[in-house]
Formats: C-alpha cells, sequence, structure tokens
C-alpha cells in the first residue's frame, strides 16, 4: 500500500501504537496520541500534521487555533449522534464561551484554555474514554449538570463551566486543583489529601502523568 508522504508520521505511530497492544506497553502517551487522532478523525481531518500531535501531548502554545491554511476555522465533521446542524466557527464558540463564562461567574479566559486543552475548540470531539464535546463532558457529568445534547455548542459549555465552578468552589478557588479534578475527577483528587495548590505541588508526582501536563498546559498559558 503506498502512504501519502503527509500521512507517512501518522501510519507509522498507528503501527508502533498497534504494536504496543500486541506486546502489552501502552504507555499514558500512547493513549493520549490515540484519543487526539480519534478526535481529529472525527471531526472530519484526512491529514493531520506531526507537529499538531507533538503540541497537544507537550502542552505546547497553540499549533492549529485560527492558524492560517489550517483549516481550524471551523467545524463541520462530526458523529451520527449529532446529525444535525451547520459548520460552527471559532468566533462563534469563542463568543459563547464569553457569554457563558459571565453568566456562571467563572473567569473567561479559564474557561476558554479549559475548552482549549480538552477539545481544540471542537464541539463534536470524542476521546477513547467517551467524553463528549468542547468541553469533553462524560455522560455522568452531563447528566448531572442538565446537558441533553453533549454536541450541541451552547449546551455542553454550560455544563462544563457549570461543572468547573463546582469544582472551584469545593476547592476554594485553588484553580490548579480544580483543574486537576476536572481531568482526573474530584474523589481522586481528595484521596490524594490534594485541598490547595500548595498541597498539589507537593504531591503532583501522585498524579497521572496526563492530568500533570493538563494542568500545566492550562496554567502556562494562562
Amino acid at each position: 500500500m503506498k502512504i501519502p508522504a503527509s500521512a507517512q508520521a501518522i501510519y507509522y505511530q498507528l503501527q508502533n501504537l498497534d504494536a504496543a497492544a500486541k506486546n502489552n506497553t501502552y504507555t499514558a502517551e500512547d493513549d493520549l496520541f490515540a484519543d487526539l487522532l480519534q478526535a481529529q478523525v472525527a471531526a472530519g481531518q484526512r491529514v493531520i500534521r506531526a507537529e499538531e500531535i507533538v503540541s497537544k501531548l507537550d502542552g505546547a502554545p497553540d499549533w492549529s487555533f485560527m492558524h492560517e491554511g489550517s483549516g481550524a476555522g471551523s467545524y463541520s465533521g462530526k458523529p451520527n449522534v449529532a446529525a444535525q446542524g451547520s459548520n460552527v466557527s471559532i468566533q462563534a464558540i469563542l463568543d459563547k464561551i464569553k457569554t457563558t463564562a459571565r453568566s456562571h461567574g467563572v473567569d473567561e479566559d479559564l474557561v476558554r484554555e479549559v475548552v482549549r486543552a480538552e477539545s481544540n475548540f471542537n464541539p463534536y470531539a470524542v476521546s477513547g474514554a467517551g467524553a463528549k464535546g468542547l468541553m469533553q463532558l462524560m455522560d455522568r457529568t452531563a447528566q448531572a449538570m442538565h446537558v441533553r445534547n453533549v454536541y450541541d455548542p451552547e449546551e455542553n459549555l454550560a455544563g462544563g463551566t457549570k461543572y468547573l465552578k463546582s469544582l472551584l468552589e469545593r476547592f476554594d478557588g485553588n484553580i490548579g486543583v480544580a483543574l486537576a479534578a476536572y481531568n482526573a475527577g474530584p474523589t481522586r483528587v481528595s484521596s490524594l489529601g490534594i485541598t490547595t495548590d500548595e498541597e498539589l505541588k507537593e504531591k503532583y508526582a501522585l498524579l497521572p502523568q496526563e492530568t500533570q501536563r493538563y494542568v500545566e498546559k492550562i496554567l502556562n498559558r494562562l
């Protein structure tokens, strides 16, 4: 099979993942790469640059956001469960973030960076674990936040922002701890005895590597 040059990096990475699966040598980065790749494919992106994946894995500044010629200006590809609806521009999503953040009393920049880290502004993103939409809500979280359609940007943002606010309140405004809880779950964070950002620094190594990258990525961008 002849592989286009633009797709070779992804093809060989997939081969490595397949080999890892056979040898049971999966790492957290393998899982994260697979999630990112699946989200891009679900969004209808057929050619994925290696730089884009790497930038998301290491928490580097955004690669594709509003990048000329990147195709990141809007998203139209979506799973069957979100059948109706037209293209959603990133500017429209940014406007919705501003409105939603203000209505829930949460910092707009924080909500925006959570959305960027979770879905890269793709309202139809689905992770390997089943998290969906702009703020990557799990089904139980979506139900608890009264979100009926996780692929609707307004509903997803409202539910995700409400959930994020509940975590900020639970952890007394400690942003780092709230972010760790958003990614790894509040029960897991509390079980480690982490309640403040100072305690988060002390027990950072006890958190999953994915969570560590997640928190660092957002805090650095903020």
